[in-house]
């Protein structure tokens, strides 16, 4: 069982990779998220918010229209580049029991409150189901890719074999470039538009010896996963994380006490009386992460004010300007303009 605390986070050696794909990509947008310095994601116990993960993704996504992004980056992705993860997915006895123990220890490189991984055996395969959080759809197809992809390469590199999966399921519809996603995973029995994503591998292969496994080692790399887990720490304090986990839910339309409370792992009683602890409400919180929320999207973006008002939980552009107006003494259209001179100056 994983530690509560780090609910709502990720590892630094998987939010590391996808940083360094994003500067190779030269998207930038990333400088202002105080738990992506280089000095956080050096730290190898370190534990950075999910929200802040979720904007690295935006910006891959953004680079790699279509989301292949994902299993593109784990073709120059080494064993080792994620960490302990990798070693655990790698060092059982045999493929079945190393990839059931990576799905048991997920909470080593993901957030245990957003991703979920079911393993499922009969009929010949040996199969893990994945799903991720409700975040934008071009997102959500990115990190399922991703997932799908990372079990199949670390798969290869266990056995010592280009092994192919005898079945690939994806809930998204065909990308454009499916030609090229055959080939990432190798096979062309990709089934799009499926009830759940998972991967499958033959009985064959995933009971055959690993060529590299040594006895009592998986026990050992087990142990100690759970020694990391208990060490690690979130960068963000609590009422950080509350804020991050509250911004991502305005960006995927599902702000209520209930909803953040669970993607918190706890009650909503309890999220309200943490919140009181740190001298603040629920509706205070909530004004102001929309506040940055809409200012944020008004400088950012195009989106017509019926479309940043409708982000946000405003029914109507006209409350939407009065907020603006009383939180920052200029009106949405005031706000753009001065954007716009800034970035001609």
């Amino acid at each position: 069982m994983h530690p509560p605390a780090i609910n709502g986070t990720v590892s630094a050696h998987l939010t590391r990779s996808l940083v360094a794909a994003v500067a190779a990509s030269r998207t930038g947008g990333l400088a202002r998220l105080p738990d992506l310095g280089a000095e956080v994601l050096a730290n190898d116990m370190a534990r950075v918010s999910t929200s802040s993960l979720l904007t690295v993704w935006e910006n891959l996504v953004l680079a790699e229209p279509r989301t292949l992004i994902g299993p593109l980056i784990l073709e120059g992705a080494p064993i080792g580049a994620f960490g302990l993860w990798d070693y655990l997915a790698t060092s059982g006895p045999t493929l079945r029991e190393s990839l059931a123990q990576a799905v048991n220890l997920i909470a080593v490189i993901g957030d245990p409150a957003a991703e979920k991984l079911v393993v499922e055996e009969g009929r010949g395969r040996f199969t893990v189901r994945h799903a991720t959080g409700s975040w934008g759809p071009d997102v959500v197809e990115a990190v399922d890719l991703f997932a799908l992809s990372l079990f199949l390469t670390r798969a290869r590199w266990a056995t010592g074999r280009d092994i192919v999966a005898s079945r690939v399921t994806v809930t998204h519809r065909p990308p454009r470039r499916s030609q090229e996603l055959a080939r990432l995973f190798g096979t062309d029995r990709i089934h799009f538009g499926a009830p759940y994503n998972s991967i499958s591998f033959t009985e064959d292969d995933v009971r055959v010896p690993l060529p590299r496994a040594q006895p009592g080692v998986e026990r050992i790399l087990a142990q100690h996963a759970e020694l990391v887990l208990a060490a690690s720490r979130p960068v963000l304090g609590w009422l950080d994380r509350f804020r991050a986990v509250l911004t991502e839910a305005f960006r995927d339309g599902t702000v209520s006490l209930e909803n953040v409370a669970c993607r918190l792992a706890v009650s909503p009683r309890t999220l309200q009386r943490r919140l009181a602890e740190h001298d603040t409400t629920w509706r205070e919180q909530t004004e102001s992460v929309r506040h940055e929320h809409i200012l944020d999207l008004l400088r950012s973006t195009d989106l017509p004010l019926r479309a940043v008002a409708g982000r946000v939980g405003y029914s109507d552009v006209r409350v939407l300007r009065r907020a603006v107006l009383r939180w920052s003494g200029k009106t949405p259209g005031e706000l753009r303009k001065a954007v716009a001179v800034d970035r001609v100056g």
